[in-house]
């Protein structure tokens, strides 16, 4: 098995970085690959003192964002590697995961469940709006924040590959993410739709748990309330993978004066703040400041800043689980209320 990674976004390195230093903790035998598009010499040297990895600088992948997953996941498997992990490069690992993947055969695909609140969850929409044949369908839709392959799956990477290169799709990707879309918001979704369908539907997959084997921290209530209290009542700590989704806490303003203090509409400040709070009793970051020092770079997005956030790391001795507890019930309750109210931020129609 190795794992790859890419990033072509110099101020998202941090994030590889972090996702490199927690395996070679918790997986230390485990190779590593970084597809890196014109990598910084500082970048190239910290890669080179760290053990298992190797940086490739596929300079004709830059600027192709997560829709490079396919391209990648076959180019790994074409240098003769029977077995390929993707794992995102706002994931960190939290404890050895292999063992989730060993009893899975050659022809079983592995990737994640979507978080608990993403729109329109599994049916046959995406398939049908791709102008494929349905063929079968899931609880959940597919997020590939993880992927896992073998030479088994070339021609599903193949036809994935296709259809992220398909005129239209490339044309609705320059536009808002709010107004794509379902079927063509992202990479995720158009994979969700190909194994939804006939020409796919005997291909094996097993999506990991969110809330057991990963954590999908989408906004404070990304990870739930409720698996959160699962997994304290359990007496386990947080999920083995720590995905950072959306917001990144190294994109945070530098202090919460800064927030405060600038020209911005008092609604974009408020939301400035409450996103600051999340960040910083995230559990990604909270895993992420056991490498600080290792990292080589400016941190001071680790540090808990504002008043709620000191409160709430405080009151719970800063527990990664209970720190953001609060904020997670706050979310959430307001999560659900515009589900009942029928709020959606995808279009369904093409």
């Amino acid at each position: 098995m190795i794992v790859c990674i890419y990033e072509d976004r110099p101020k998202y390195l941090i994030g590889v970085k972090l996702t490199v230093l927690s395996l070679a903790r918790h997986c230390p035998d485990l190779p590593v690959i970084i597809s890196c598009p014109q990598p910084s010499a500082s970048f190239r040297r910290w890669t080179e003192l760290q053990p298992n990895t190797k940086l490739f600088a596929e300079d004709d992948l830059a600027e192709v964002g997560w829709n490079v997953k396919p391209t990648i996941l076959l180019r790994r498997l074409s240098e003769g590697h029977p077995e390929v992990v993707w794992i995102d490069s706002d994931i960190i690992v939290n404890r050895d995961f292999r063992d989730r993947l060993q009893h899975f055969g050659k022809d079983t695909l592995v990737v994640t469940q979507e978080d608990y609140w993403g729109q329109y969850q599994g049916g046959t929409h995406r398939t049908v709006a791709w102008g494929l044949k349905p063929g079968r369908t899931f609880s959940t839709t597919v997020n590939t924040g993880i992927v896992r392959v073998t030479p088994r799956h070339v021609e599903l990477l193949k036809t994935w590959q296709t259809m992220l290169n398909d005129p239209t799709y490339i044309q609705v990707q320059r536009q808002p993410y709010y107004q794509r879309p379902l079927h063509m918001l992202g990479d995720q979704e158009v994979l969700t739709a190909l194994l939804g369908s006939v020409e796919f539907s005997q291909v094996p997959v097993e999506m990991l748990k969110r809330g057991i084997d990963i954590a999908q921290c989408y906004g404070p209530a990304g990870y739930t309330p409720s698996e959160r209290l699962q997994r304290l009542l359990k007496g386990q700590g947080l999920p083995a993978l720590i995905h950072s989704m959306g917001r990144k806490p190294w994109e945070m303003a530098p202090s919460a004066a800064a927030i405060w203090s600038s020209h911005e509409p008092l609604k974009k400040r408020l939301r400035a703040y409450y996103d600051r709070i999340h960040l910083e009793l995230s559990p990604y970051t909270s895993i992420a400041r056991q490498y600080r020092q290792l990292i080589g770079e400016d941190a001071r997005w680790m540090d808990v800043q504002t008043t709620p956030a000191r409160l709430f790391a405080t009151l719970s001795a800063g527990h990664p689980t209970l720190q953001g507890f609060p904020l997670a019930l706050f979310d959430a309750a307001v999560r659900h209320a515009r589900r009942r109210i029928g709020i959606a931020r995808y279009r369904l129609n093409g």
